[in-house]
Formats: structure tokens, sequence, C-alpha cells
């Protein structure tokens, strides 16, 4: 067993530097994961700042700026855009929003609406309605009571979950107002001493925390930095694209809460393959308690699957054709472990970080290693 780990080890950490740098991924990861809390704000200026320097060296490049005053002018580009959207759409979804959970709250307490009728009994009568128009034997198998029943389970359960999740994970995030503080005061600080000293703390970086031979950091980033900043600018305008397109239908379609709904289906296209899931359940509920089973029913339904069919057949090939280069399960692994470690940012930068391990892996160097050959047997002669 010894024999055979030192043949492991010797054949990938032979090269020069390897070690070192596997060593440095360690310290990375575990100073991260036990102190995110001490860390957080360095974190989230260096992934924000990551995504604006795209922008620095294209505005260098094209007007030849010094380095300072780019990153003064995407700052102020980035905290302006920043502002517009805390100014003008913040507060109509948290207002939406807030209606949204005193909605679930009537619901949940089973509250009579204008003409009298409890929403489950609303709800079971349009279903009901729905299955006598069936075929034979359905509607024979399914009796009214039954509809009832099934439908004030589904309530109580689904109510149970989503105002579990308001209240414990949501609202407290929201209402943190000295943490939201820190954050909109020290973070832009931060991402403006990296934008505009980057090449100096680079040096300092590579000095004091790289090892000594960096070939093999020469060797990776090449690989994998196109790819990541080509998947999170690809995927910040596909977010912003998703939400407004989505909150212009739900508007035109006279769908309630539509700022909400859209930012939420906007939010969703993070998360690949299961936020699409997700987001479709509150977005056909609230079409089907605002227009039952109905022609304006069948519209919302068929204008939002045609977006979410756009989306996944034109706009995502558009937009990550270079940078989505992982398979279904690759992704939906990266999302399950790094959502589970670091909530909504691992779940956010789980692709990029997935391409990044998938890029160690695969550019890895290895050492052949020769076999210790046994010593022969010596039989004396007697």
């Amino acid at each position: 067993m010894i024999s055979l780990f030192r043949h492991w080890y010797l054949r990938h950490f032979s090269a020069p530097g390897t070690a070192e740098f596997a060593l440095v991924l360690i310290g990375a990861f575990i100073i991260v994961y036990y102190f995110m809390w001490l860390v957080g704000p360095l974190v989230v200026a260096l992934c924000l700042a990551y995504c604006l320097d795209w922008g620095v060296r294209l505005l260098i490049r094209r007007t030849r700026l010094s380095r300072r005053c780019a990153s003064a002018v995407i700052m102020g580009l980035f905290v302006g855009f920043v502002s517009g959207i805390l100014v003008f759409i913040a507060p109509k979804v948290l207002q939406q929003g807030n209606d949204f959970y005193q909605t679930l709250q009537q619901v949940g307490l089973n509250s009579s609406s204008s003409e009298g009728v409890s929403f489950d009994d609303m709800i079971s009568s349009r279903i009901h309605d729905f299955i006598v128009e069936l075929p034979d034997p359905i509607p024979s198998m399914l009796t009214k009571d039954d509809v009832s029943s099934f439908v004030e389970r589904c309530r109580t359960a689904l109510l149970a979950n989503i105002t579990n999740i308001v209240k414990y994970q949501i609202m407290p995030s929201v209402v943190n107002t000295l943490s939201w503080l820190m954050y909109m005061v020290i973070v832009p600080i931060f991402m403006f001493l990296m934008l505009a000293n980057k090449d100096e703390l680079k040096k300092r970086f590579g000095t004091y925390l790289m090892p000594s031979n960096q070939t093999l950091i020469h060797e990776f980033w090449p690989k994998i930095n196109s790819q990541i900043e080509g998947y999170i600018r690809g995927k910040v305008l596909h977010v912003i694209i998703i939400a407004l397109v989505n909150t212009l239908a739900f508007m035109l379609l006279g769908v309630n809460y539509a700022f909400l709904l859209g930012f939420g289906v906007g939010l969703s296209v993070v998360i690949p393959y299961v936020g699409a899931i997700i987001i479709s359940i509150p977005v056909l509920l609230v079409a089907f308690f605002e227009f039952g089973f109905s022609g304006y029913f069948g519209a919302v339904c068929a204008v939002y699957i045609l977006i979410q069919i756009l989306d996944g057949n034109v706009l995502t090939p558009i937009l990550f054709s270079k940078a989505m280069n992982l398979d279904a399960f690759s992704i939906l692994t990266a999302i399950f472990v790094f959502g589970g470690l670091w909530g909504f940012w691992g779940v956010f930068f789980s692709i990029p970080l997935a391409t990044f391990i998938r890029t160690l892996f695969v550019y890895w160097p290895t050492c052949e290693v020769m076999p210790e050959k046994s010593m022969p047997l010596r039989i004396s002669d007697k």
C-alpha cells in the first residue's frame, strides 16, 4: 500500500512546482471554506473585479488611458448600473415579493375570496371541471372530494416549504442591513484597488504565495482564463436578457407579480436545468390563480415555454458556444457540490470551478516512474 501511494505521488508531483501549487490550492480552499465570514467581502470583490477586468483592458486598448483612469471609468459605470437597479428595479421586486408573501399567508389560512369561496374550493372546482371534460373512464376514477383532499394536501405541503424558505432563508439575508451596507461600501473600494493595482498585486501574489517554479501556472492559466471570462460575461448578459424578456412578457399578458417572476426567471438561468424547473412552479401557480383553466392561462404557458425554447436553442449556444464544454452530469454535480459549500456564489461559479478542476485533471503534468525492480532470489549451492 505504501509503495502504491509512493508511486502515485512520484508520478503526479515530481514535476517542478506541482507539490507547491497543490498546497496553494488546498490552502485557498480551506481559507474560503472555514473563514468565509471573515474574507467574504474580499472574495466577492475579487470575483467582481475579475468580471470587470476585461472591460478595463478593452478601454485601455481603445482609448490609451492609464490603468487607473480606465479602472475609475469602469467602476463608475458599474456603480451607476447597480445604483439604477437598486433605485428603479429592486423596490418593485421587494414590494411584489412582500405582496406575494402576504398572499401565501392568506392562502395558508384558507381565507375566503370576495365571492365567499375558499381558495381550496376554487382550485378543486376548476380541476374537477377540467377532469369531467376528459374522456372516460378518467372522470369516474376521481370524485370531487378526492380532488379537494389532494389540493388541500398539496397546498399545505407547498406553502409550508415556501414559507420556511422565505421566512428563515431569504428574509434574514434581505433585512440584514448592516451586512448590505458593509458590502456596498467595502466591496467597491476593494474592486477599484484590485483593478487599478492589478500588476502590482499579481507580482506580490506570485512572489510570496505562488511556487518558485511557475511554469505549471503559466501553462494552466491561458487554457482556462478565456473560458471562465467568457462564461461569466455570458452568464451576466444571459440573466439580464432573460429577466427583461420575461418581465415584459408577463406585463403584456397582465400577470400579477411580473417584476418578481421575471427577476426570478432571470436568476434561474444561473442554475442550469434545475433552475428552469424550480421557477416554473411559481410562474404556473400565479397564472393559474389569476386566470384558471382558460385561454389566458394557455397563452401564458405558451409564451413562457416559447421563451424557454428560444433560450435553450438560440441564446445559450450564442453566449456559451466556447465556454460550455461540460456534460450535463458534470454541471449538475458541480452545482450540487459547490452550491452546498458556498450557497448562491457557489452555484454562480460552479461551472467555472468545474472547468478549472477539469483543466487540472486533464493538463496536470505526470512523470512516468519506473517500477522498482525486485531483487532476484539467490539459491545457495549445497
